[in-house]
């Protein structure tokens, strides 16, 4: 019975820390991989959580492993492109929506992402 109960206070604690280290840095924790036109692989760690972001070289394919869901854009400054404009050629697509532990590979025919902003963050 003790054991269970310091195995549920360290548990409780560790979830403490978490919660307050998420909410105080103002970073999306964790890590964005992407990979430029040329292969070459980029890793960002712990993204600031507000404003634009560029992707230098642009990205191909973009791994979310962060804690929250970000919106990729072919424009360097994260504006939406006029319907039609988007990345597969495809009316009505501005921006891609990626959600957290989520990827998406490149299609053939589509413009890199130039940019990317954290959903929810700061303005």
């Amino acid at each position: 019975m003790i054991c269970r109960s310091r195995a549920r206070r360290r548990a409780g604690g560790v979830l403490l820390l978490l919660a307050v280290a998420g909410c105080s840095n103002g970073s999306a924790l964790g890590t964005i991989q992407y990979t430029t036109p040329a292969g070459q692989v980029v890793k960002i760690e712990s993204p600031d959580d507000d404003g634009c972001h560029r992707l230098p070289g642009g990205a191909r394919s973009v791994r979310n492993y962060t804690v929250d869901d970000i919106r990729l854009y072919v424009d360097e400054h994260c504006e939406l492109t006029k319907a039609g404009d988007d990345q597969s050629g495809r009316t009505g697509g501005e921006s891609f929506y990626l959600g957290t532990q989520a990827s998406v590979a490149f299609t053939p025919g589509q413009s890199p992402w130039l940019s990317y902003s954290v959903v929810g963050g700061g303005a």
